[in-house]
């Protein structure tokens, strides 16, 4: 099983733009992977430190027990092709 998580804050400018290529790929690849938007400021289950989120938005991929990250923001084929490359 494939995770995705977007992490973002309501003010932030890029993580707006960001939103709508992450839900149409999230609606795209629904079937196959698990996607989650975390909002930093009111997350409480602690993933952004787990993650070592810095910046946002931040996109972290769970592969297999393995995590990647990649911050800022991505057009719906970057992130297609970060979530399935190995």
């Amino acid at each position: 099983m494939i995770e995705v998580i977007k992490f973002y804050a309501d003010w932030c400018g890029p993580c707006k733009l960001y939103a709508k290529a992450f839900d149409n790929v999230a609606e795209e690849l629904k079937d196959d992977i698990k996607f989650q938007n975390i909002n930093i400021e009111t997350d409480t289950s602690g993933l952004a430190g787990e993650y070592k989120v810095t910046g946002i938005p931040t996109t972290v991929v769970i592969k297999n027990g393995v995590s990647k990250s990649r911050t800022g923001r991505l057009d719906e084929q970057e992130l297609k092709n970060f979530i399935l490359s190995e």
